[in-house]
């Protein structure tokens, strides 16, 4: 489809000449000046069919990567035949870009093609969001010579790219308690005591289980040693991100809270598999719940392709799908609770949480000033209230909200 600018001024001006030139030859009786005019008139419509021809006999096509991380910059490279014999010198190409990215230079990337020759152009690609996004289309532009006519057209070429959400460091106060303040787990991320894991033999201390004695090395060493093991349970936790349709607020940004919780669940992730934790992702409608947790940060590319394409279209919510899995986790596990929406079902499921010796933390992703107030009106209440029963029920709420620092880090 194309689509023809009329550059009126440019028409104006040379419309005026040709009426000028041709006064003056009336005036002064020079036949040479009509037909000065005369070709002054017929330009415009002469341009118009160069650009036009100089636009047809083309193939495009657009090469990116398949995946990055938020807040790169890729390159995407045009490349472009001429398939006719007629050389095209005023060409250029540009892509029609979704919201979330956006070209480093607005500005069309130039093309020359010489008779059935063929040419190369790129630009930087913004990742400005966390997503799947598709690019569509192709615009390809043409000039006349004289710059009095532009045409522009799209040519259809699809190409996608999964734009993973941004990992950054987490302040302490963002970390559970048990975590990121006091003994900070997180520097010793597995604590020795009753796990099945062997860890290896120290010296007995005062109150160490006479079980746990290593009788051969005590022999050996002529003084008391004990077994130590790795208390699995300590380490094993749940991201879980709420994904029900319809729970997704926008943020003045131009992001969403889902986008906020991605890259936040981006984040405690890489620190819990950085420090040798065992990690289970919870995303309702987005990607298969494993029974088994992964460790090492070998598996972080996984979970982050399951952030990057999470959306909120669930049917069930979070809570629903946290009492379904919940006889799956061990004692202990530690269930970081990401959402923007407080519902009815909060506070009974982290009780029933707890009562199944589970370790929940609330994180109330709110928009900026931290109040979560939204259109209705009600929101920023509910989630105060909720804050306050969950808080009397001891388990920890830690709020995100859009214009703390940390959250702009998160979607910048």
């Amino acid at each position: 489809m194309e689509n023809v600018r009329l550059p009126f001024t440019k028409l104006l001006t040379v419309y005026s000449a040709a009426f000028v030139i041709a006064l003056v030859g009336w005036l002064l009786n020079v036949s040479q000046l009509y037909w000065m005019a005369g070709a002054l008139i017929l330009l415009p419509r002469v341009t118009r069919l160069l650009a036009q021809v100089e636009h047809r006999g083309l193939s495009v096509r657009r090469q990116l990567p398949a995946a990055a991380h938020q807040g790169d910059a890729v390159r995407v490279r045009f490349h472009v035949r001429n398939l006719t014999w007629m050389p095209k010198l005023n060409l250029s190409v540009a892509d029609e870009l979704p919201a979330g990215l956006s070209a480093s230079d607005p500005q069309p990337t130039p093309i020359q093609l010489a008779p059935h020759g063929a040419d190369e152009g790129e630009y930087l690609l913004q990742l400005r969001r966390r997503g799947a996004h598709t690019l569509e289309t192709i615009q390809v532009i043409s000039a006349d010579l004289l710059g009095l006519y532009t045409i522009r057209s799209r040519v259809a070429s699809q190409s996608h790219i999964l734009v993973y959400p941004r990992i950054t460091s987490l302040p302490p106060e963002v970390l559970p308690a048990d975590w990121g303040g006091g003994q900070d787990p997180m520097t010793e991320a597995q604590r020795r005591g009753e796990g099945t894991s062997f860890s290896g033999i120290r010296d007995y201390r005062p109150g160490d289980p006479l079980r746990h004695i290593h009788w051969r090395s005590a022999a050996r060493l002529r003084k008391l040693a004990v077994v130590e093991w790795e208390d699995e349970e300590s380490t094993s936790a749940v991201v879980a991100v709420e994904t029900l349709r319809g729970s997704d607020r926008s943020l003045t940004s131009g992001s969403t809270t889902l986008d906020l919780a991605a890259g936040l669940a981006a984040s405690l992730a890489s620190v819990i598999l950085a420090k040798g934790g065992a990690l289970r992702l919870l995303t309702p409608g987005v990607g298969e719940w494993r029974a088994a947790s992964t460790r090492g940060v070998g598996v972080l590319p996984e979970l982050l392709e399951t952030l990057a394409r999470m959306t909120a279209e669930s049917p069930s919510p979070l809570a629903a799908e946290l009492q379904r899995i919940g006889s799956d986790l061990a004692p202990g596990t530690l269930v970081c609770w990401i959402t923007a929406t407080p519902d009815e079902h909060l506070l009974a499921t982290v009780r029933w949480l707890r009562s199944a010796h589970l370790r929940p933390v609330v994180y109330a992703i709110l928009p900026a000033g931290g109040a979560g107030s939204h259109s209705d009106g009600q929101a920023g209440g509910l989630w105060d209230g909720a804050a306050a029963e969950l808080e009397r029920a001891q388990v920890p709420v830690i709020r995100i909200a859009e214009d703390d620092e940390l959250a702009r880090r998160l979607l910048e």
